[in-house]
């Protein structure tokens, strides 16, 4: 028997007996008991996604913990400027990240079965900085190639279309993520660029075989391209460290969902993914309609209960508790936790 489902066994039967040493056990039925453990054991570990994100975004904002149970009149005007700078469908574009012009147009040939790779290095050499990226990759210890690669065509056959689409994304999204502006702004940053990778890797594992493996790893990693513009606003508006509630957590985490989405429709990328962020972003819908939706929304707080644990701020064995809405399994969700800490660097 499993030397740690043992002793909980123990416990439980002399409780039940009084300390009297139990009968034995037919086989089905310590099976049964075994499998009772363990799921006390993954229960009793296991984090609500309201605690997850609200214990998150009080890491980016740098604020304590609190129980206070409704916004104060400062923060009713605040949620008000965010969301009415943010929130409607209608918005100063200029607030968003630009990304550069290289993109679009790369990102258009990495989806035509027509391009080759003559092609794509062709477009990639414009950018001397996305070259070295992908010769970086394509000469790590991932791919353990017998000679190094020095050459953008080998790198690109190397990567393959799927590789390449990764590393250039990243490479995009690394300084929209991560700013300079002062030293709580970089910490964030650095704390957001952790959780696009992991809920990048995480969206992948979740929406297998359902949804296209690119169309995940993009979901996840533009999935709080809008924080570090709603975390500005907050500084501004004296607030970035205050003492602050949990409902007004609750609604700058909606309001950075909500600008996520608007960034992805504005910056055209593909429609699932728009789809997606979309359904994460209303509350109403929590998610549930497409396989790629219910994989984002809880690949998102997957890796930001993971985030937390790197940074001390919760248990090493924290798993995010399943619930219906979310449409994943507990042992789903534990699975996912455990190839987000065995994977592969997701840049590989």
């Amino acid at each position: 028997m499993n030397e740690v489902v043992a002793p909980v066994i123990g416990r439980f039967f002399r409780k039940l007996f009084g300390g009297s040493a139990p009968a034995p056990q037919p086989e089905h039925e310590r099976h049964t008991y075994v499998a009772m453990a363990v799921e006390t054991h993954a229960l009793a570990n296991a984090v609500a996604a309201d605690e997850v994100e609200d214990r998150f975004y009080r890491m980016l904002l740098g604020v304590p913990a609190s129980a206070e149970p409704a916004m104060s009149a400062t923060e009713q005007v605040a949620a008000r400027r965010v969301r009415d700078a943010f929130g409607a469908e209608r918005f100063d574009v200029s607030t968003l990240p630009r990304l550069p012009s290289v993109v679009p147009q790369l990102m258009r040939s990495l989806r035509s079965d027509d391009t080759n790779s003559r092609m794509l290095a062709e477009q990639i050499s414009r950018d001397t900085v996305l070259v070295g990226e992908i010769i970086r990759v394509a000469n790590s210890a991932y791919f353990r190639t017998t000679r190094p690669v020095t050459g953008l065509p080998q790198a690109i056959t190397l990567l393959g279309q799927n590789g390449l689409r990764r590393v250039v994304m990243q490479l995009v999204m690394r300084p929209i993520l991560r700013t300079d502006t002062d030293a709580t702004s970089r910490a964030a940053g650095d704390r957001l660029w952790d959780h696009a990778e992991r809920c990048a890797r995480t969206c992948v594992f979740l929406s297998r075989p359902a949804a296209d493996p690119f169309e995940a790893f993009l979901a996840g990693l533009v999935s709080q391209t809008g924080a570090q513009t709603i975390l500005i606003e907050l500084d501004a508006a004296g607030l970035a460290h205050e003492n602050l509630s949990r409902p007004f957590i609750a609604a700058i985490g909606q309001q950075i969902e909500r600008l996520s989405l608007h960034a992805a429709r504005h910056w055209q990328f593909p429609s699932r993914v728009v789809q997606a962020l979309a359904e994460r972003a209303d509350p109403a819908d929590a998610g549930a309609r497409t396989p790629l939706g219910r994989a984002l929304l809880a690949s998102s707080r997957v890796a930001m209960l993971d985030v937390l644990v790197e940074q001390g701020l919760a248990d090493p064995e924290s798993v995010l508790l399943a619930t219906p809405a979310q449409g994943f399994s507990q042992d789903r969700l534990q699975a996912a936790r455990d190839d987000l800490r065995t994977a592969a660097p997701a840049e590989a």
